[in-house]
This record gives C-alpha cells, structure tokens and sequence, in this order.
C-alpha cells in the first residue's frame, strides 16, 4: 500500500534550508561571494511559495471559477511580463504581443488536456492551476529563447540577409536558416528532458504524484502526458512568436529594422 504524503512542517522546511545555507557557506569558503543572491533567492523562494500555497489552498476549497480565472490571469500576464523585459533589450514592445501568445498557446492546450486526455470535464483548480503553470512557464521560456536566438542573428547576419533581400527574397526566405534554428533553441530543452526521462532521472510531475500516494504506472503516465503538452506548447509559441518577431524586425519595404 502506498503510504500517504507528509507534511515536513516548519522545523522540516527549516532544516531544507540548512542545505542552501552550507552552500553559500562552502562557495564563501572557495572565495565566491553568493551571500546576498542566495540570501534573495532564499527569501523570495520561501515568500512565494508559502504565499500561493495558502491562495490555492483557499482556492481549491472554494472552487470558484472566477477564482481559478484570476489565479490563471495573473500568471499569464506575469510570464508575459518576465517574457518582455527579458527580449527588451532586443525588441521593445514584445511584452504584450507574448501575452497574447502564452494567453492563446495555454488555453488552448489546457482545453485539450483536460478534455480530451485526462477526461475532466469542470473548471477544477486541481487541474487547470498546475497544469496551466506548467505549461506557461515552459511556454515563456520557449518565447525568450526563439527571440532572442532570432534577433541576435538578424543582427550577426545583417549583411548577409539584406544581400539576400537586394537579389529578391522575402524577409521570411532570407531568415527561414535563422527561423529554424531559433525554433530548435526553444524546443530543444524540452526534446532532450525527454530522450533521458525516466532513465537519468524522474521529473517533477512524477516525483510529486508519487510523493502524492499515485500508483508509479499513473504518475508515468501522467508525467508523459505533461511531456507531449510541453512540446506542444513550446513549440506552438515558437512558432507564434518567431511569426511576430520577423514582422517587427522588418519594414513593409523589407527593410531590417534591427
């Protein structure tokens, strides 16, 4: 019989973080001075994490649908966010066009997953939260690594592409090698958790589950679920954004703006 979750409590938590501690302690040791990040990051974590533990609590009791809603919102418009000041530097302005992206990627794959792979025909937080995260924080990665991969090229390459554009192409088949390889940066990660999951180590969808007293065979399958989600997703929004991307770095007279 599979025993039941349990709860580290305060003094378990604090001893968790004995372990953060030894390694700013051992890097301080080597000369590394990671006092003030591990301090930030240590704070933060625990601040974040203790804060939307009590919000899901409150609403998972609750099962509001406008609840869940809010809680989906505020991700999303956070992982846009994060997404454009992260590619800032390179492309101003991308910050709510991404939104737009994750919004659209993530709804449409949750729909999906709970309706056609899982079954869950309610607006449930047990599902829709967790997997709505998931999804958006792979997603927002997905978005940064395409367009940053992408306009670092436009730039590198500039000479090359408007060579190309003065014998005739478009700005799509003079960056369709750029495009390509953007792409792979942003689904790569996701490709190669999957050539070694299960055998290297054990993801955190399935750690949990099982944690969570899920038959091992359930937490696999759920675990390869989440997989194939990812890759769907990533990839969508790689495609999405490169597509946004190559619109704003280009004038209407196939003129690079970067």
């Amino acid at each position: 019989m599979i025993a039941q979750v349990i709860d580290p409590g305060w003094l378990g938590l604090g001893a968790a973080m004995a372990l953060m501690v030894v390694v700013v302690a051992v890097a301080f040791a080597f000369g590394i001075n990671m006092v003030k990040d591990g301090a930030i990051a240590t704070a933060r974590a625990t601040v974040q994490l203790i804060a939307i533990g009590m919000i899901l609590g409150w609403v998972f009791a609750r099962e509001q649908w406008w609840a869940i809603s809010l809680i989906l919102i505020a991700m999303t418009a956070t992982a846009g966010f994060t997404a454009g000041r992260r590619v800032n530097k390179l492309l101003r302005g991308m910050g709510p066009l991404i939104t737009l992206v994750l919004s659209v990627v993530t709804a449409l794959t949750l729909i999906y997953v709970t309706q056609a792979v899982v079954g869950i025909h309610d607006y449930t937080a047990q599902y829709f939260i967790p997997l709505g995260g998931i999804i958006l924080g792979n997603a927002m990665t997905a978005a940064v690594l395409a367009t940053t991969r992408y306009a670092e090229d436009l730039v590198e390459q500039r000479e090359k592409i408007e060579a190309a554009l003065s014998l005739g192409a478009s700005p799509a088949q003079a960056t369709r090698a750029m495009a390509s390889r953007a792409f792979m940066a942003a689904v790569t990660p996701v490709i190669n958790a999957m050539l070694i999951v299960g055998i290297v180590k054990l993801p955190g969808v399935m750690v949990g589950t099982l944690l969570g007293g899920v038959e091992p065979l359930v937490a696999a399958k759920y675990q390869l679920v989440v997989m194939f989600m990812l890759v769907f997703g990533d990839g969508i929004t790689a495609v999405a954004v490169l597509q946004i991307v190559r619109r704003r770095a280009f004038t209407r007279a196939w003129q690079p703006r970067l």
